[in-house]
């Protein structure tokens, strides 16, 4: 104790001796205590039991095995009804259970609940043989529905195995194994060959090959050095690395990319809330209808059983409607196979707007384009070549855009004594300026310097002129080029086949540059020399002269669009890997830069869109009919059953269609 401190007094002191047995005397019982809990959780372990045992559909075997043999007994008088009744006990206790349940959480009017409505009728009337038949036949349906609802869940949680379960951490002592979330950014990581890259980083030890298949869909491994950024989620091939960590596990590409797959399933598509708000219209219609037909025309006409008979029609098509007609299945089966090509949805209802689409529109770079410029004539003034690209490049030494990169790359490596940028100010859809050794470098298009009142050499050879100004005085201009992208042609054809009736090309270059390359691949409409806030113009120009219930969608670089996408009603981000504002901004996220993910993207929004359609057609349509023909009495309860149970499969087989 610090001499500060004041001496306890002697009560005090008595105090602390009377209570200390105390304490240690209670210490044993609040150890048991503590203990008692776990020990009884391990005497008697909780686990939820299936209502009718692990294995309910024994059940149903055995009343479909006993349905057969009572039809073959000789028995007659009330036998009959008693010998029909255990197997029909056997197959309503599931569905009484699962209509228990529904109701409990507030859904009063349920399927299975009109089940055992509907099998109680037919029994009551007589009809023995339906009524336990139309048990076995919607538990089937049910169970099909079920396990399909189940795989598709299983294939969409293959995205989960990209998260890592552990990272090895190296330290002073050694290499440690230690939780993911635990590592900070700056550690050192060790990523053995075979393994997944833990966390996002830069590699500063080794040289491996990365396979990105698991998170952008791209079979095509690439090498990797010292210097290169690589992703949670990916594989280490050939050789042990050391990687320094960049952000931390909740910000990593493989837990935002899993993040994003789990809540698609929170926003359902159009056609899904329709088919649910007719599933409200049509259960209780049925039902309504049912108690109409069983219960007011026999006051007048008599006739119980026959009325009866006819009521249970009504229940029957009720109890055979699959769960929104199937529609959510589609719409998650259309998830899972996009998610296997490395593109993300963050919706459902994401796949439904593009599968609307009439117009897409292009941002060039990086979509059109492959967003690599290379520098192919320097033509400066009054200074030499390398003295204009040693200028442009200590300019942009800080610059992120791809014209940039190219200008450092054709001047190379920057002599220690040139000075670089102290202050970058960036324009955009113009370019940058910057402070250079107390000098203003102007680098950027005609309108930049423009803007500056700076006279400029007009470019006497197409491409893109990238101008530099030192002081206000011109310095000359450097030519780069950014290749088209290779079968962009034939993708953007592929989507005209597909129903896009109208492509638009948006970009920031000159008109000479920009009309060459749409011409070439067939746009309908072309806007350059846009800056950002003009792309937003047209993008909002294009929304409010669309058609009622066709969409648009913007597709553009993951890192340079992200503000633009927002204005359209799906927006599409290709080379979203590694992007912050590809993941912020974005519907869909393209994770590599393959321009016929876009076509294929289409194709199954389309096909899983038209299913929809068939799906609600199909189920309202045919319930409707069902029961149209049950109350007139046109076909008798046992073939409502069989047409019941025939289309509720065929609404489900329909999921198969998309692959």
């Amino acid at each position: 104790m610090g001499k500060h401190l004041a001496p306890k007094q002697k009560h005090e002191l008595n105090f602390i001796n009377r209570i200390t047995p105390v304490i240690n005397g209670l210490k044993p019982l609040a150890k048991a205590v503590r203990e008692a809990p776990e020990k009884r959780a391990s005497a008697r372990p909780s686990r939820k039991v299936p209502t009718m045992g692990r294995h309910p559909w024994l059940f149903y075997v055995v009343s479909a095995l006993l349905l057969v043999v009572i039809r073959f007994l000789p028995i007659d008088g009330w036998m009959v009804p008693a010998a029909y009744a255990i197997p029909a006990l056997l197959a309503i206790t599931e569905h009484a259970a699962a209509a228990y349940e529904k109701i409990r959480s507030g859904e009063y009017l349920n399927r299975p609940l009109l089940c055992c409505a509907a099998a109680v009728l037919l029994f009551a009337t007589k009809l023995y043989t339906e009524s336990v038949l139309l048990l076995i036949l919607a538990y089937a349906a049910a169970y099909m529905e079920r396990r399909l609802s189940e795989q598709s869940a299983g294939e969409r949680a293959k995205t989960a195995e990209i998260l890592p379960q552990y990272a090895i951490l190296v330290t002073e002592e050694g290499n440690e194994r230690v939780d993911p979330a635990a590592v900070n950014p700056g550690d050192i990581l060790l990523v053995p060959a075979g393994e997944r890259i833990p966390l996002d980083g830069v590699i500063v030890d080794g040289i491996t090959t990365i396979d990105t298949a698991a998170v952008s869909g791209q079979r095509s491994p690439w090498a990797v050095n010292v210097g290169y950024k690589v992703y949670s989620g990916c594989r280490n091939l050939t050789s042990d690395i050391r990687m320094r960590v960049s952000r931390p596990y909740e910000q990593s590409t493989a837990k935002r990319i899993v993040k994003v797959a789990e809540a698609a399933a929170d926003f359902p598509p159009e056609q899904e809330r329709a088919a649910e708000r007719c599933q409200r219209i049509l259960i209780p219609a049925m039902l309504g209808l049912a108690l109409l037909v069983g219960l007011l025309l026999p006051l007048f006409r008599g006739e119980w059983l026959y009325h009866g008979r006819r009521a249970a029609v009504a229940l029957i098509a009720a109890c055979m409607l699959t769960h929104s007609f199937s529609i959510s299945l589609l719409y998650s089966r259309a998830l899972s196979v996009m998610e296997a090509l490395g593109v993300f949805s963050k919706g459902k209802d994401c796949l439904e707007s593009i599968a609307r689409a009439e117009t897409m529109i292009f941002d060039k770079t990086g979509t059109i384009t492959e967003g690599r410029y290379t520098v192919t004539d320097v033509y400066p003034v009054k200074m030499s070549e390398k003295q204009l690209l040693t200028i442009a490049a200590a300019g942009e030494s800080f610059s992120r855009h791809p014209i940039a990169a190219a200008i450092r790359e054709a001047a190379g490596k920057l002599d220690e004594r040139v000075a670089k940028a102290t202050k970058l100010y960036e324009i955009p859809g113009r370019g940058i300026s910057a402070i250079v050794g107390g000098r203003r470098i102007l680098i950027g298009n005609a309108a930049l310097l423009e803007e500056y009142g700076i006279k400029y050499n007009i470019p006497s050879h197409p491409g893109t002129a990238i101008h530099v100004s030192v002081d206000t005085r011109y310095c000359g201009y450097i030519m780069v080029t950014d290749k088209v992208r290779r079968r962009a042609f034939d993708a953007l054809e592929t989507l005209r086949v597909n129903g896009i009736k109208k492509l638009v090309l948006l970009t920031g270059d000159v008109i000479s540059v920009a009309r060459p390359i749409a011409s070439r691949l067939n746009f309908d409409m072309l806007r350059a020399e846009l800056k950002p806030e003009d792309k937003v113009k047209a993008v909002n120009y294009l929304m409010k002269n669309k058609g009622t219930h066709s969409t648009i969608v913007f597709v553009g670089d993951g890192e340079n669009s992200g503000k633009i996408m927002s204005h359209a009603d799906t927006g599409i981000a290709m080379g979203s890997l590694g992007s912050d504002s590809a993941l912020a901004s974005a519907d869909v996220m393209v994770m590599d830069r393959d321009i016929f993910k876009i076509t294929r993207l289409l194709t199954v929004s389309r096909l899983v869109y038209r299913a929809g359609l068939e799906n609600f057609a199909a189920g309202a349509g045919g319930c409707a009919l069902l029961v149209i023909l049950g109350v007139f009495g046109v076909i008798s309860p046992l073939a409502a059953e069989l047409l019941g149970f025939l289309l509720s499969t065929a609404l489900l087989a329909n999921t198969f269609r998309i692959k």
